[in-house]
């Protein structure tokens, strides 16, 4: 008989996933962090071409995920999931043949990456659910943990090296190799067998919704965290980094330093602070964010800014963390059917988008109203929104219960 601390094998198929995560994180910052230093260094108003780019994004993701609703819950969901890697390819191979003129198509070039990232999340959310059993999930999230983690330390400096010695372009080229390589390993994953005869139903979530207030608020919350966390902040940052530091080189070194005090934080979140203990971390995570933060706005120096990135990387986390587990929680929970599982992150990705509207439509405004001077006001009021954010995740945690 085996114990029950007995490691758990993880399937081909789980496998294979964590080595997905880790090249759509590669993806992420070649065509988001590297590309948003690409438009600054080539367009003549750069913070309305990485707005643009990114809104776009954003928009595809939201729009597509109720568009692809129907397939993800009752079709194979492996074939779906295939198809995220055809845009990419595209895009890639518009990088490669467009070369500077790149520029000039950043809203066409963001709505084909989102093409890409509905076809990538909404099957990979529905699919690990299929495919890991209970004592999987905990093994499977401690690996692809470690691997994007490592992913997080690695590919950012190797990144912008490689950009710094040759070319954004060139880099495209090992982009477009990795990316045929991953179509051809999606062909290795099992498909799918569980496939809901229930047809989709937004207008009985919506009842669920209306019935337990704490999924309403759990969408608040991701709107406040789709403004910050999870849109505008990341943007804001690795503009303020290039603006400040100036190359791709040392985009990649200051990425990985801070992705590497992350990391830590969420091991250290994970392994020692139990969920009782949030509220509390949450309040010291808050006075660090406001101390850095004031610091930036009256001294606005690179010294300072490493200060507030130094606050970023490891308050902002927690408070992620908290945000996260509340969200993964409440999908398993006695709110939310077997039969609405789907419903549910098609909303909470709605509800992340009104924020990422609201954070690049801000965005925008600052490029053809205002410019660096008033950025860094706008990244105060992101500042306190994830203070907001992060009081409601730690207040509500609670009251989770699941099944």
């Amino acid at each position: 008989m085996k114990s029950k601390d007995t490691p758990v094998k993880l399937s081909r198929d789980l496998n294979l996933m964590i080595l997905f995560n880790a090249f759509h994180k590669i993806s992420d910052l070649f065509l988001l962090t590297f590309f948003t230093s690409f438009i600054m260094q080539n367009a003549s108003n750069e913070i309305v071409a990485v707005g643009i780019y990114n809104l776009f994004y954003y928009a595809v993701i939201a729009v597509g995920f109720f568009a692809i609703a129907y397939w993800v819950k009752c079709r194979n969901k492996v074939a779906v999931f295939r198809f995220n890697l055809i845009p990419k390819i595209i895009l890639l191979l518009l990088i490669i043949f467009l070369g500077d003129k790149t520029i000039e198509y950043v809203m066409p070039l963001g709505i084909l990456y989102g093409i890409s990232g509905v076809f990538f999340y909404l099957p990979m959310h529905t699919m690990l659910h299929e495919k890991a059993s209970v004592a999987q999930m905990r093994r499977y999230v401690g690996l692809n943990s470690a691997v994007s983690f490592l992913t997080k330390i690695v590919a950012p400096v190797a990144l912008g090296l490689f950009i710094s010695t040759s070319s954004y372009v060139q880099v495209a080229y090992v982009l477009l190799i990795l990316a045929v390589l991953e179509f051809a390993a999606t062909l290795l994953i099992s498909s799918s067998r569980h496939r809901s005869r229930a047809p989709v139903d937004f207008l009985g979530f919506f009842s669920c919704m209306m019935r337990f207030p704490i999924i309403r608020v759990i969408f608040f919350i991701e709107i406040l965290r789709g403004f910050t966390l999870s849109g505008a902040l990341g943007t804001i940052i690795t503009m303020y980094t290039v603006y400040m530091f100036n190359t791709n080189l040392n985009l990649g070194i200051l990425t990985t330093v801070f992705s590497f005090i992350s990391v830590f934080v969420c091991w250290a979140m994970g392994r020692y602070v139990r969920q009782s203990m949030y509220e509390k971390f949450m309040l010291a995570s808050m006075l660090i964010l406001t101390m850095t933060m004031g610091g930036f706005l009256v001294w606005t120096t690179p010294l300072m800014f490493l200060l507030y990135r130094l606050g970023e990387a490891s308050a902002v986390q927690v408070a992620d963390q908290v945000c996260s587990v509340n969200s993964l929680n409440v999908s398993k929970s006695k709110c939310v059917t077997k039969n609405h599982r789907v419903e549910y992150f098609v909303f909470r990705d709605a509800a992340l988008f009104i924020g990422r509207w609201i954070g690049y439509v801000g965005l925008i405004y600052l490029g053809v109203f205002g410019g660096y001077d008033y950025l860094r006001w706008y990244l105060a009021v992101i500042t306190v929104a994830i203070m907001v954010m992060g009081y409601l995740a730690a207040k509500v945690s609670p009251h989770i219960r699941g099944r």
